[in-house]
């Protein structure tokens, strides 16, 4: 596992409060790039779950990453058990990561890395033999993420979506090997 060398020296990963929800709701919709000139807008189903952060910590574990020299929130993460009512990739024995977003600005620094490193602790807590998470196929900056991270790509877990719904890359890491 390559570890990141330009890691965020004044970030800690925590969990999110819920008078931060709103801002966490804003982060991940800024993190995925809609609010760039020229971005495809989400569907009013993928806006609500970008913005509701409340319901996202209802379902599991909510996290952020703060820069600690300014408070500013700089990306966020979802980690969900199987049967949460927002996993959509989970089997038993499995936890999911689902929207890992780092506000563009603070990208290249780390964040994704230590967000993801903080999941897997949670998900070894919980008893998880292994996490899953999905991207879309086009998005190969996370992809890459993932899989320098360790995680393998599971074509026998994609599964075709309607038009225009983006098609999804399916990546889960055995925590047996982690």
């Amino acid at each position: 596992m390559t570890v990141p060398t330009q890691a965020l020296e004044t970030a800690v990963i925590r969990a999110a409060r819920e008078s931060e929800y709103e801002a966490v709701g804003e982060l991940t919709f800024r993190g995925f790039g809609h609010h760039l000139p020229g971005a495809k807008q989400p569907d009013a189903e993928r806006l609500d779950l970008l913005a509701d952060a409340a319901a996202r910590a209802a379902a599991g574990e909510l996290l952020v990453a703060e820069d600690t020299t300014t408070g500013e929130l700089l990306g966020t993460v979802t980690v969900l058990q199987h049967g949460s009512a927002l996993a959509r990739q989970a089997e038993p024995g499995e936890a999911e990561v689902r929207l890992l977003a780092v506000l563009p600005e603070a990208r290249r620094r780390g964040l994704g890395w230590l967000l993801l490193d903080r999941a897997l602790e949670i998900a070894v807590a919980q008893g998880a033999e292994r996490i899953v998470l999905d991207t879309g196929v086009d998005n190969h900056g996370s992809q890459n993420l993932y899989e320098r991270y360790g995680y393998v790509r599971r074509p026998d877990r994609e599964k075709p979506r309607p038009a225009p719904k983006v098609q999804l890359a399916v990546f889960t890491l055995d925590l047996a090997s982690s």
